[in-house]
């Protein structure tokens, strides 16, 4: 029998929930083990710490870094020749371009691991072709200040600019109009992370609602990217893309 060789893993952001979660689902795979870890605030001793990105010697970066320095750690991860798995929707279309434009390794981009997100995304694009109207609202933790969220965001630039918005009532956090879409966000520690998205015509509508209870919810789209890594090739992005490639969408 063939021994499987483990892949070497640093996580970026790696003392935050999700890098604690992520760490112990991976060293509970056989085929990738964490070794690194990159996270001002870690000061734990069981793995190795990296204060420069620039010279990573794991063979992947997974980077769970807030928004507020994502753009940054990318930075200086282009001038490695690691593999990239990045789960934020705060990748900036500056650095996305480049990231498109990088050869020769794996670049994974995942906005939201969510699976629920991703079939909301795959629903949603198919929806849009039937109804004349669509309707986003988001719904945060109290913690989370900006708005509207990455998802929202991507969620609405994903769907035809010619559909447009109806009004809906309520005393929310923030109102945005993106790509012709109206974004109506709520901040309350009532919420994790919740997505409606309400299309109408004039005969119907129809209601697609997303709702996470525990972040262990993203470890499933962690557990896609992972399973399918070895297949992968260059530039991947989106969980919802991945797995309409599993399900022949």
């Amino acid at each position: 029998m063939n021994e499987i060789v483990q892949k070497t893993v640093l996580i970026s952001g790696g003392a935050g929930s999700m890098g604690k979660l992520v760490s112990d689902y991976i060293n509970s795979r056989n085929d990738f083990i964490m070794t690194a870890i990159h996270d001002p605030n870690y000061d734990g001793q069981e793995y190795k710490i990296y204060k420069d990105l620039t010279k990573i010697e794991e063979d992947i970066v997974v980077e769970f870094s807030p928004a507020s320095v994502i753009n940054k750690n990318i930075e200086q991860l282009l001038d490695s020749n690691v593999d990239l798995i990045i789960g934020s929707s705060g990748v900036s279309p500056e650095m996305l371009s480049r990231l498109k434009k990088t050869k020769d390794r794996k670049i994974i981009v995942i906005p939201n691991f969510s699976i629920g997100a991703a079939y909301q995304k795959l629903f949603a694009a198919a929806l849009s072709e039937n109804f004349d109207s669509v309707n986003i609202t988001e719904k945060h933790h109290g913690n989370k200040q900006d708005a509207p969220s990455g998802t929202a965001i991507d969620l609405a630039n994903s769907l035809p600019s010619e559909l447009i918005s109806h009004k809906k009532n309520g005393d929310f956090y923030q109102t945005n109009q993106i790509n012709n879409k109206n974004i109506y966000s709520l901040r309350d520690d009532v919420f994790l992370a919740e997505q409606e998205v309400d299309f109408e015509n004039e005969f119907e509508s129809f209601n697609l609602d997303h709702k996470v209870n525990d972040r262990k919810a993203y470890l499933y789209g962690v557990k896609v990217v992972l399973d399918l890594y070895n297949d992968l090739q260059g530039f991947s992005l989106g969980l919802e893309n991945l797995i309409a490639k599993k399900i022949n969408i």
